[in-house]
């Protein structure tokens, strides 16, 4: 049993699953005392301390709450109804420790289930996190259900950049044949690639591949190990190409890194374009506001 598990034991006297007890072993030192009020290395999740103190709040504080839930987590606030008026109220990520599912749950004990199991919840931003470490700029992948698409966005934001409204780093487009080929386009390179550093072997897995676009378009890749991925300059080839031969035939994407852009430009040529953002490094809420914008109805792009 590690330091974390036996702090979190004694406290709360509940026994926590092994995932989140591996992952607190290892990460748990970059997380935030107070996810509230500061930023953390995984967005909302906090250390051991906030962990501790406000399950102990909740389990004082709110009626019926069980003692094999912890709340490990901040969200953010959300807006309820209460005597008729709107109200903003906290909302926090809580872990069921008994059947190891993720939920949300508000300070009033409203809860909602939002992931099978840590694993799941934590992928896509443990895989955001490692990638805000090796890059100043932000990197974006983006997947498209056909084989033009990635072109398509690719010509949008090299307008973009001839017009002065984004600086560009590098970028990708990669086109998955219908035979299975893998094509990928160096659409743009400013700056020298150097060799491989590290790996984020793992990391691509869980919630960010549960969509019913991801569905159409990926096959078998839940669990899919990726290594030797990313370095300082620029975006690797191995990391796009075994990223890339997950993908069903059919499909395309693009990879870019963005040092800057006006994001009420990119907003007007890229509304109602389509696709399915399966990261993006700025943050959570950047990375729904993309989205936000590739699927709004009825918009004509630009």
């Amino acid at each position: 049993m590690g330091e974390f598990e036996k702090y979190v034991t004694h406290a709360l006297g509940v026994k926590i699953p092994e995932e989140y007890a591996v992952f607190m072993e290892k990460y748990g030192n970059k997380l935030a005392v107070d996810p509230l009020s500061q930023e953390s290395w995984i967005s909302g999740l906090g250390d051991r301390d906030f962990v501790v103190g406000t399950t102990q709040a909740f389990r004082s504080g709110v009626p019926g709450f069980s003692p094999d839930n912890i709340v490990i987590g901040y969200l953010g606030l959300k807006t309820v109804v209460v005597n008729k008026t709107y109200e903003e109220i906290y909302n926090y990520v809580m872990l069921d420790a008994k059947t190891g599912t993720i939920l949300s749950v508000d300070s009033l004990g409203a809860r909602e289930v939002i992931a099978r199991d840590f694993d799941e919840w934590v992928g896509s931003e443990l895989l955001r996190a490692k990638l805000k470490e090796r890059y100043e700029s932000t990197l974006t992948v983006v997947m498209f259900d056909n084989e033009t698409k990635a072109e398509q966005a690719r010509e949008n934001l090299m307008k973009l950049q001839h017009q002065g409204h984004i600086d560009l780093e590098d970028m990708v487009v990669v086109i998955k044949k219908p035979d299975g080929d893998v094509q990928l386009h160096q659409a743009h390179k400013v700056a020298r690639r150097g060799g491989l550093a590290g790996s984020i072997t793992g990391l691509i897995v869980g919630s960010i591949f549960f969509t019913p676009l991801i569905g159409a378009v990926l096959g078998g890749i839940a669990g899919a190990a990726l290594s030797s991925a990313l370095v300082d300059i620029g975006i690797d080839d191995q990391f796009v190409k075994e990223l890339s031969h997950k993908f069903k035939p059919g499909c395309s994407a693009l990879f870019t890194l963005v040092r800057k852009a006006d994001p009420e430009r990119v907003k007007g040529a890229f509304l109602g374009f389509g696709g399915k953002v399966l990261v993006n490094t700025f943050n959570r809420e950047r990375e729904a506001q993309i989205q936000a914008v590739l699927d709004a109805a009825g918009a004509e792009p630009e």
